[in-house]
């Protein structure tokens, strides 16, 4: 079955409400894990307002409510496809996805064809606000046409503003702490999640398992912080390979229709200046702890820039990246710039490919029959990548 068939089949096929779904003419399964998430302590991350006047936007009022009481941010399935039914796999791969992302169809072909290339169990697990972590309302085309209308309409000079980014958009723009938020409620569910595994405590998952990552996109980002830090040793034999992502924040440019629009991230790049002050803002500065130590130096390209490229020459045999000379949102020159250092001596295996048909940061293999065989080829050599990398 190519990448085109997969994409009908698992569209057809999945369901994130229910428990087990046999994928017979696969010869695997696709398990929905109910989780709780852990969230950051209350008073250690204080809320960050937007301080730029302006109207107060009916979209704000919207998107009022404490982050901390949207139950499906904190009551959620996480997906697992797993080949072999019979025992607990030995290996698995965190596959982590993109920025402002709400439908799973997309990576579900990757997550089998990891699967199948590599025999372990690819664990989709949702960014918090994120997929199946967020209220259906924010994927609701009529309620977000709305909220970008006005945004388009109150704010001078914003750009792509767009039903797909509102919720996103408007979110970071009237409190942009929530990039930082989200990001590290994921980190420590991710770890809550690896804790499971390693206390014998996964019904799917052999508590020795080597644990992998793939990182696209933000997901990229959340897994750096992840690999660097590194928490409680659990990812020392951990691998990382490197879709369309990699590089510091201040070297992405996600300012697109399907992700945010120019008000948004202008405000979360203001709000990183201010980062210290923020985190100073708290009950206690924690600025000592690795992962946001490590998080701090990927936010710009100067700041940090030792601490990081330190971390990863020590890293370097433990990373691949491959990146797409068309890539608008994450530029092949950002991902080398960060990756190999500044004066390109970090030997980390850095690698710039292109495709024969139209693709995007955000559709990278689009589903376009007229250009099913070029798009399947190229989709099974990334992957393939992958998979012998992780494998």
């Amino acid at each position: 079955m190519d990448y085109f068939a997969q994409n009908i089949y698992l569209k057809n096929n999945f369901d994130i409400n229910e428990e087990k779904i046999d994928l017979k003419e696969v010869g695997a399964s696709i398990y929905n894990c109910p989780f709780i998430s852990t969230s950051i302590e209350e008073g250690v991350n204080p809320s960050y307002q937007n301080d730029i006047k302006q109207t107060e936007l009916e979209s704000e009022i919207f998107f009022s409510a404490e982050d901390s009481k949207i139950e499906e941010n904190n009551k959620f399935n996480y997906i697992i496809v797993k080949g072999d039914l019979s025992t607990k796999s030995k290996g698995a791969i965190l596959l982590f996805h993109g920025l402002n992302e709400r439908l799973w169809q997309k990576y579900l072909p990757w997550a089998l064809t990891l699967n199948k290339l590599t025999g372990k169990a690819i664990i989709l697990f949702p960014i918090a606000f994120h997929m199946n972590r967020a209220p259906s309302a924010w994927s609701n085309p009529r309620v977000m046409n709305k909220i970008a209308s006005g945004r388009t309409n109150q704010i001078t000079g914003i750009n792509y503003s767009t039903f797909a980014n509102a919720a996103l958009s408007t979110r970071l723009h009237h409190n942009p702490s929530r990039f930082f938020t989200s990001g590290f409620q994921t980190f420590y569910d991710v770890t809550k999640l690896v804790g499971q595994i390693r206390n014998g405590n996964h019904k799917l998952i052999s508590d020795d398992a080597k644990i992998d990552f793939f990182g696209y996109s933000i997901g990229a980002l959340l897994a750096e912080v992840l690999l660097m830090a590194n928490p409680k040793n659990y990812f020392d034999r951990t691998k990382l390979f490197l879709f369309c992502g990699g590089p510091t924040f201040d070297k992405m440019f996600p300012i697109a229709k399907a992700i945010m629009d120019s008000e948004a991230y202008n405000t979360t790049k203001g709000f990183f200046k201010l980062f210290e002050d923020y985190l100073r803002s708290g009950k206690f500065d924690r600025s000592s702890l690795p992962e946001i130590k490590y998080f701090k130096s990927l936010l710009t390209h100067s700041g940090l820039k030792s601490i990081r490229e330190n971390r990863f020459m020590e890293l370097k045999n433990k990373i691949f990246s491959v990146s797409l000379i068309k890539d608008k949102v994450i530029p092949p020159a950002s991902v080398i710039s960060t990756l190999n250092g500044a004066e390109k001596n970090i030997p980390i295996k850095t690698m710039i490919s292109d495709f024969p048909f139209n693709y995007s940061h955000e559709a990278p293999f689009p589903t376009d029959e007229k250009q099913r065989e070029i798009v399947n080829i190229n989709f099974e050599n990334i992957f393939g990548l992958a998979s012998a990398y992780l494998g």
